[in-house]
């Protein structure tokens, strides 16, 4: 009668890899379980490897009783992300002495360590749905924003994300490794307020994130202290009640310290025949009312196929489509010598309307507003409206044919208007 005298062998401890939602696992030393009973049937084979732990996962099949190899497999789908490591007791069992397995014995306890590899099975994913900044334009930034993403994968090679890309392409940012993104060239308020950029990441295993992110870069203008928010050019029609000078102003100080606001408003119409002139009548108008002559000579007249010597002057519109004409000291009207007399009598008049602008200095050049001179060289005046140092002054000079020499030549008016 067989006799079951000894129990089997195995190593004292077992390292094993299985690579996730695969089911057989390498182990080292490989599972085999030796009897000193071979080759006794039943006493000398091994029919089961048994473990311990209810929580493991796994497994072991006797492949050859015979030679006691076997192999340890998992029992469904091990998954790293859910556990990387496991550890359990496994045994070694013989055959018993019979076939019904009676008196049948087991190995000492050995134990197991089984470490899941990982599968680059999950692509990264970025922390924040959208991500927004702001930049000062004109400054070149190390950094503007950090974007980050994340990986699900259990290992460091698949779970770490090593590089990240801007996708979209002719843009002035570039970004690093850890998702710092950076300005490569000055950034103009007025050439393009906002930017928007596409970046994706890469994990160690070179896979690509399923879906980029939406970078959103506003660009701020430079911070100047100072009144904002107004125009100099402020337009009203008389008779249309109070308006607001400036509405939208308001002080920036640039978080600087602030003591004490000042301000003070000038205003002043740049227009010769507008702004703050009150006048509702026409210049013929006024000629009618004040009694002037019917018979006055207009010098500078709207051009005309007759009256052709004031076509190229600068002018201004007035009321009532009088035409203003503008003299800035670099051009004039040669009016034809049958317009205007050549000699004045005892009793003339010269009327003009005119809006004079501030002299350059006390020794200013003259500034003449009519001259009659002769014709060879013109050096010489018989009669001259002009301003000089803050004056209107009125040069005219006799006729040779007239016998009284000593009347006054020049005439001198101080007048508050002509500044």
């Amino acid at each position: 009668m067989p006799v079951n005298k000894h129990k089997p062998w195995i190593e004292t401890s077992y390292h094993g890899v299985i690579t996730e939602n695969m089911d057989t696992v390498l182990l080292d030393p490989p599972l085999v379980a030796l009897d000193k009973d071979a080759p006794v049937p039943y006493a000398g084979e091994i029919c089961a490897f048994m473990i311990h732990g209810q929580e493991a996962p796994f497994e072991a099949v006797v492949l050859n009783r015979t030679s006691g190899e076997g192999v340890l497999r998992a029992k469904g789908s091990v998954d790293c992300e859910t556990q990387k490591e496991y550890t359990f007791i496994i045994q070694a069992y013989d055959c018993g002495a019979g076939a019904n397995g009676a008196s049948r014995k087991k190995s000492h306890k050995a134990v197991v360590h089984i470490q899941v590899d990982d599968v680059n099975e999950f692509s990264p994913v970025f922390r924040e749905a959208v991500y927004h900044a702001a930049v000062t334009e004109e400054k070149i930034y190390d950094s503007i924003l950090q974007v980050e993403a994340w990986d699900q994968d259990c290992s460091p090679q698949y779970s770490q994300i090593c590089n990240y890309d801007i996708v979209t392409s002719d843009t002035p940012f570039a970004i690093d490794r850890n998702g710092n993104i950076r300005n490569t060239e000055r950034l103009s308020y007025d050439k393009q307020l906002r930017y928007k950029i596409m970046v994706t990441a890469f994990d160690c295993g070179q896979k690509r994130a399923t879906e980029s992110v939406a970078v959103h870069i506003d660009v701020k203008p430079v911070c100047k202290p100072g009144w904002q928010g107004w125009n100099k050019r402020v337009d009203y029609e008389p008779g249309t009640g109070s308006k607001q000078l400036f509405p939208k102003m308001h002080l920036e100080t640039c978080d600087g310290p602030l003591s004490a606001v000042r301000a003070m408003v000038e205003l002043q119409t740049s227009h010769i025949g507008k702004g703050c002139d009150r006048e509702t009548y026409s210049e013929k108008s006024l000629q009618k009312l004040c009694g002037a002559a019917s018979g006055s000579t207009d010098l500078l007249p709207a051009p005309s196929a007759s009256t052709n010597w004031t076509a190229s002057l600068l002018t201004d519109n007035g009321r009532d489509s009088d035409l203003i004409f503008r003299f800035d000291g670099r051009q004039a009207s040669n009016v034809p010598e049958q317009v205007v007399p050549q000699n004045l009598t005892d009793q003339f008049t010269i009327a003009t309307w005119m809006k004079h602008g501030p002299s350059p200095g006390l020794r200013a050049e003259k500034e003449t507003l009519l001259c009659n001179s002769d014709k060879t060289e013109m050096n010489r005046h018989h009669y001259s409206l002009y301003v000089h140092n803050c004056r209107l002054v009125f040069l005219l000079r006799r006729d040779f044919t007239q016998v009284d020499n000593f009347r006054p030549a020049e005439f001198h008016w101080k007048l508050e208007q002509v500044s």
